[in-house]
């Protein structure tokens, strides 16, 4: 009776582990058809963790609404996605649209949607989700849509396929895709987004400490390859004296930008890589050119430019800038070195001086700029036109000041100002939209063949041709642009170098 009872028992529990492995495997299986994690961990999916520090952070999570950069870097492509995707040269590449067809005449723009794209929450991302997006984001004036006003109608073709019309070319609009214009957000999800976020991307934002930081982890549900680093956590520092501290000390395994003494630091760190990108952004000495300046003459502005060394102030930059002659940057479709049109030439710059006698002056030219850049720049700029007999007064202002004289009185003759070629490319078109109200009918004529291009090559043509005049034109004088130094540890691959203040793609990160 004994022997009975224990074999039954046995039996009872053999029972019991067969049914245990066997709803394992089936659990498994339909984990697999159903696209959730399985239970053995992905070797390229780990669950390795990694701190990025950076300035400036977001007091807001609103993409849509809120103009704030801090929200683009931590946010755009890590977290929501856009139609059109953007590599690490600004181009565009496959997103949720995988792949796209444009008509003959530039107006037509066919998108071919990834079949298994979802959101975060598990709602499946289709053509509606699109449609519905890009209608928001016109009607309700998200950030950056002002850069589709050429759009005549949005079409669902069928559930993965969407139509563009456009009422006339619009050569920037896969570009323009790429940006905050182009985010897909889920049509049926109720959320706050000052503080809440469902996108399509490799990530999610798992905690978010206001001012202080922003965790972000792997998307269980990506409906692409998943990302190989599983959380990301954002730091924000106050100043960059912080953010070098904090890579020095080991709290962040990368951080950008640094500043030249982070630079430095960084460099004589053997554990750290150190990398220079590129960026869109560049210091430059822009000039009053009302016909009622002394700087409406092309000729003095030419003489200033031979005159400026260039390379002298890049020098004192300690390795945060980078020549360029024009108004496009090399991320910028259209780009061409144009540092050769005004080499440093002081014999050049001097003899187109000379056109103008020291009473043409009235006393000097006013270098009027805001002292956040410091004297030193402003005093090498007087030195070296001096030396072409152009005497130069410089006057440093708070903010306040420089906008009622600068931008309200116009009471300068040069000033200094930080430009982007992602949004203040196009101002030397257009007279009004330029502090340096340059007019040159050449240039605007470019720019107009250029906008109205229905091919890439005609397109970029244009941009060349037009950046070229403008630089001929002397308007102002690209001094340089700003180079982001990214360090980071040693061990990890794939970090992002250019463009990292207001694109930073994190997915590609990962650990040896």
């Amino acid at each position: 009776m004994q022997r009975k009872e224990q074999r039954s028992w046995k039996s009872g529990i053999i029972f019991l582990v067969t049914l245990v492995v066997l709803g394992s495997i089936a659990w498994i299986v339909w984990s697999t058809f159903n696209h959730r994690l399985p239970l053995v961990s992905n070797p390229l999916t780990s669950q390795e963790s990694i701190s990025v520090g950076v300035l400036d952070a977001p007091q807001s999570l609103d993409i849509r609404s809120e103009q704030d950069p801090a929200i683009t870097q931590a946010l755009l492509g890590n977290v929501y996605q856009t139609l059109v995707g953007k590599n690490d040269r600004n181009a565009p590449e496959a997103a949720i649209a995988k792949s796209w067809d444009v008509s003959g005449n530039g107006l037509t723009y066919t998108f071919h949607l990834s079949d298994n794209a979802t959101f975060s929450n598990g709602d499946e991302l289709n053509a509606q989700d699109v449609v519905w997006s890009l209608q928001q984001t016109i009607t309700k004036k998200f950030q950056g849509s002002d850069a589709l006003s050429a759009l005549s109608a949005v079409n669902e073709l069928d559930d993965h396929s969407v139509r563009i019309t456009l009422k006339s070319p619009s050569p920037d609009l896969l570009q323009t895709l790429s940006g905050r214009a182009g985010i897909i957000y889920d049509q049926d999800a109720k959320l706050n987004y000052s503080s809440q976020v469902i996108g399509s991307g490799p990530y999610v934002v798992s905690q978010w400490d206001k001012g202080s930081s922003l965790t972000l982890s792997r998307n269980t549900r990506y409906w692409a390859s998943a990302p190989k680093i599983g959380d990301i956590t954002l730091r924000y520092y106050g100043n960059a004296s912080e953010l070098s501290k904090a890579l020095e000390s080991g709290d962040v395994d990368v951080a950008t930008p640094l500043d030249a003494a982070g630079l430095q630091t960084a460099q004589n760190n053997t554990s750290l890589a150190v990398a220079k990108g590129l960026s869109q952004d560049s210091v430059v000495l822009a000039f009053n050119t009302d016909t009622s300046s002394v700087l409406s003459d092309q000729r003095l502005r030419q003489a200033i430019r031979y005159l400026v060394d260039n390379d002298d102030i890049i020098s004192k930059q300690q390795g945060l800038g980078a020549a360029i002659g024009g108004p496009l940057s090399p991320l910028d479709a259209g780009y061409e070195d144009l540092t050769g049109l005004f080499p440093l030439d002081i014999t050049k710059g001097s003899a187109l001086a000379a056109y103008f006698p020291p009473s043409y002056y009235g006393g000097s030219l006013r270098l009027v700029y805001q002292d956040s850049y410091g004297e030193q720049l402003g005093q090498l700029i007087k030195a070296q036109l001096a030396k072409g007999g152009i005497p130069v007064t410089v006057t440093m202002v708070n903010d306040a000041d420089w906008k009622q004289r600068v931008e309200s009185q116009r009471d300068f003759d040069m000033t200094i100002i930080t430009t982007s070629s992602a949004t203040d490319s196009a101002q030397y078109a257009d007279p009004s939209k330029s502090i340096t109200r340059f007019d040159n009918p050449d240039a605007q004529n470019h720019y107009r063949l250029a906008q109205a291009a229905t091919s890439e090559a005609d397109h970029t043509r244009e941009l060349q041709e037009y950046a070229k005049a403008v630089s001929q034109g002397a308007p102002a004088d690209w001094l340089y642009m700003k180079v982001p130094v990214t360090a980071y540890s040693r061990n990890l691959k794939g970090v992002p170098t250019n463009m990292t203040t207001t694109y930073l793609p994190l997915w590609n990160i990962s650990k040896e």
